[in-house]
């Protein structure tokens, strides 16, 4: 096969990712998708208690990592599986 890692890095779940976007769904929550290069959709969301709080960046920040931390567990997996 030629590929060989031993773990995942942040590095390398950067460099799966092909697009990422962001939706507010209300006056206080902001979504976001981030696609990989299979396909697949990982999401997150940020959310403030009182819409006067509200501030985009930081909600798109936090949705970001949600999203992004998502992505540890199934890539996790998928290492595993080609150890087998």
């Amino acid at each position: 096969m030629g590929f060989f890692m031993n773990k995942i890095t942040k590095e390398f779940l950067e460099s799966e990712i092909v697009d990422v976007s962001y939706t507010r769904l209300s006056k206080t929550l902001t979504h976001c998708a981030i696609t990989v290069k299979c396909g697949f959709v990982f999401t997150g969301e940020s959310a403030c208690v009182d819409e006067s709080t509200f501030d985009e960046q930081i909600g798109r920040q936090i949705a970001y990592d949600n999203a992004f931390n998502s992505m540890w567990q199934p890539y996790g997996f998928w290492l595993a599986k080609t150890k087998e």
